[in-house]
């Protein structure tokens, strides 16, 4: 057992590399400790930090510069636009004003859509059939026509109508020739024509 433990012992390292590295440093350190207090006296005076004379007006007067034109540039942005909002806007172009067609009656739409149809001019006569549909509803006072009114809006403005099925047939004619380019035909005038009557019908 003390053989063993001897044996261990033995095999320990005494020194390595970096140890022998971190003794040299702190040598060196006390070594230049010692020498800088031998070269001082004690009662040695701490040294003077003092500013120069003239650092201390020069940041004075460097911040009053700063200041002045800082508000001479505050000034400036005031006064220009104070001008910029004084000075005359040039006109804006006169927005020309298109009067609105006048009024067309029920039986001016009714008119058109019979002499677009003797002409072969479906669409035109669907459309004419439609707009007779809307007037008549104004003119009832059902539904107040608006020329900036979609299909879409008239749509759900006619459901609480009694009879919406002849309007909601004339509006999705109207909507599909106009703007879904739809070709129309004879029979097609005459189903609008019949949805009309039955509108038209108290």
């Amino acid at each position: 057992m003390i053989w063993v433990f001897m044996a261990d012992v033995s095999s320990i390292q005494r020194t390595s590399v970096p140890w022998e590295l971190r003794q040299a440093g702190k040598n060196l350190s006390e070594w230049i400790q010692l020498r800088l207090a031998q070269q001082e006296p004690a009662d040695a005076p701490l040294p003077n930090f003092a500013f120069p004379a003239w650092l201390g007006p020069l940041l004075f007067w460097s911040a009053v510069a700063g200041g002045v034109i800082w508000l001479a540039w505050l000034i400036v942005q005031v006064i220009d636009r104070y001008v910029k909002n004084r000075q005359p806007r040039p006109a804006s172009a006169a927005v020309e004003f298109l009067t609105p067609p006048e009024e067309h009656t029920v039986a001016a739409w009714l008119r058109r859509a019979k002499q677009f149809e003797q002409a072969g001019n479906w669409q035109a006569a669907c459309r004419a059939l439609y707009l007779a549909a809307l007037q008549l509803l104004h003119d009832r006072e059902w539904i107040p026509h608006q020329p900036s009114r979609t299909d879409g809006e008239y749509l759900q403005a006619i459901r609480t109508l009694p009879k919406p099925r002849p309007l909601q047939m004339l509006i999705r004619t109207h909507e599909r020739s106009l703007f879904g380019g739809e070709a129309l035909a004879a029979d097609n005038v005459q189903r609008c024509r019949q949805a009309y009557e039955e509108i038209a019908q108290p």
